[in-house]
């Protein structure tokens, strides 16, 4: 009762203070949920706290914010959230706070958005919601590539992560894809994108899930998308001195003499996230072919050379198997039309734990 509109500021600041404090922890957040959430009850904290980002006075807003990052932090929680039928219109209102230019609680309200799409359920209501109220992944790219979108200064790097989870949807990968749109290439520059990290792992992570959609791998590996050098120019360091000129110059131009100075990506899951991608480009014949030209073999074996994460070596030999292969030796025109049997996929993954352990 003392998050509601009729309530004096300095009654709301203190209320809001104690639930920010419940917030962070385990217990607090599992007993706003039961409060919230419990048989019959009707979700009066969180309700009230998404009413209270509109609140006019920023020290509210930014408060009733932080708690409902903390609390859309737990999964289960955050489910609940999105079946309430008493806060259908939240996914809206982050969007209209993400997207304008002068909200100061934008970045907050990425985060919430963020949180709300971790799982694939999740992901499926929130984007039934952005349908339902017209909001389009193009918008959501623009305002991503915009440096300087927020006008109060407000970081926008968690849209890269919601782009990430929305993707492991089909029907938003197809957005993404769609060849009039050229939404796939504005995402490309940010493979080596160097001020954040979390934008440039929800960026790599959305080129990653669109790379299991196999009949759009000659468009993404063709020349209005050239996908290749932006994933592999992350896992290449200086070009070695022993390395042919012959090697050298079957390399995509953006990898060929690279300087000194150039380092590999330092973050082991975006390491292994580009190699996921690549191993889900080896798919299809036409996909290998591309990779054993433009040489990309030459990269993955400077890589694996210095590898220390042994899962990322892992990611790194999936790969590696493949190129080395000869086609008649594969003879398969698409890795993904085989039907592997269950035991031997319970056998592959317990290889793959052995492998780790090591």
């Amino acid at each position: 009762q003392f998050l509601t509109d009729n309530s004096r500021p300095d009654v709301k600041s203190l209320a809001l203070q104690t639930v920010l404090g419940l917030t962070g922890s385990k217990e607090g957040i599992e007993s706003i949920r039961a409060v919230d959430f419990g048989a019959n009850k009707s979700p009066n904290i969180t309700l009230s706290l998404v009413k209270l980002l509109d609140d006019d006075q920023h020290v509210l807003a930014k408060d009733a914010a932080l708690c409902l990052i903390n609390i859309s932090a737990d999964a289960g929680t955050a489910k609940q959230i999105l079946q309430s039928n008493q806060m259908t219109d939240l996914v809206k209102k982050l969007y209209e706070k993400i997207s304008d230019e002068n909200c100061k609680i934008a970045e907050a309200a990425t985060m919430i958005f963020s949180n709300l799409t971790r799982d694939i359920m999740s992901c499926s209501q929130v984007w039934e919601k952005m349908q339902e109220n017209s909001i389009h992944i193009e918008r959501i790219v623009f305002i991503l590539c915009q440096e300087g979108y927020n006008k109060h200064g407000q970081n926008l790097r968690y849209l890269a992560p919601i782009l990430s989870n929305l993707s492991q949807l089909p029907e938003v990968r197809r957005n993404i894809l769609d060849k009039e749109q050229c939404i796939i290439q504005r995402l490309l520059p940010f493979t080596e994108y160097a001020d954040s990290s979390v934008k440039k792992g929800g960026v790599i992570g959305t080129l990653r899930n669109c790379c299991f959609d196999v009949d759009y791998h000659e468009f993404i590996l063709g020349e209005d998308v050239d996908i290749l050098p932006r994933l592999l120019l992350p896992l290449a360091g200086p070009t070695p001195e022993s390395l042919e000129d012959e090697d050298i110059e079957k390399l995509p131009l953006e990898l060929q003499y690279l300087d000194d100075d150039k380092k590999v990506e330092e973050d082991p899951d975006i390491r292994k996230m580009i190699l996921e991608a690549l191993t889900q480009l080896c798919a299809k014949k036409y996909g290998r072919e591309v990779l054993r030209e433009k040489n990309a073999y030459v990269i993955l074996r400077e890589l694996h050379k210095d590898e220390q994460d042994r899962e990322v070596l892992l990611a790194a030999e999936n790969v590696i198997d493949i190129l080395i292969k000869t086609e008649q030796e594969i003879n398969l025109e698409n890795y993904k039309d085989t039907e592997v049997p269950a035991d031997l996929i319970d056998k592959f993954k317990q290889m793959d734990a052995a492998y780790l352990k090591d």
